[in-house]
């Protein structure tokens, strides 16, 4: 008898090897990091590697061979941000999604460039609380230390990436 390893992939599912092994990888890396269900990272992986890209939600679900819901939360999910298209099938409760070209680097780059935005809301948290018990804003400080250096080090992040996005566009 075979142990089953955590959050391993269906030997019903319609992917190869190659496939499964690298789905797999991004769903522990959701799992591991978020806390998220292994089935939703599946989504995930699939869908930077799915082809053709566009996929239905029935497709997903049965070429990962899992239920329909977690393809349909990850949509709600990462459809209003842009991560992917959603286009409906008319007639049916299907849909079709496709991973958006350049989607990672913009929705990364939505998130990490607002974080000098919340390092500047945290010190506001500082300065005005500043007379209360130390015991009271220790976490806040702690924040604000973080969020400091991250927004520091990510200076200039984003404009070395579009000076490499668009030298090999070339």
């Amino acid at each position: 008898m075979t142990e089953k390893i955590e959050g391993a992939i269906s030997e019903r599912s319609t992917l190869t090897e190659a496939e499964k092994s690298f789905v797999h990888k991004i769903a522990e890396h959701y799992h591991i990091t978020d806390g998220m269900e292994w089935e939703r990272g599946y989504v995930i992986g699939w869908m930077i590697i799915s082809f053709p890209a566009k996929q239905s939600a029935d497709e997903i679900a049965k070429a990962l061979d899992i239920p329909r819901e977690p393809v349909d939360w990850i949509a709600d999910l990462l459809t209003p941000p842009g991560v992917y298209t959603r286009e409906e099938i008319p007639g049916t409760d299907d849909y079709y999604i496709t991973l958006n070209d350049g989607a990672w680097p913009n929705a990364v780059e939505h998130s990490f460039r607002r974080i000098p935005e919340f390092h500047a809301a945290v010190q506001h948290g500082l300065e005005v609380l500043k007379d209360q018990p130390e015991e009271r804003i220790e976490r806040l400080k702690r924040m604000e230390y973080l969020y400091g250096v991250i927004s520091r080090k990510l200076e200039g992040v984003f404009d070395v990436f579009e000076e490499h996005r668009n030298s090999a566009a070339v």
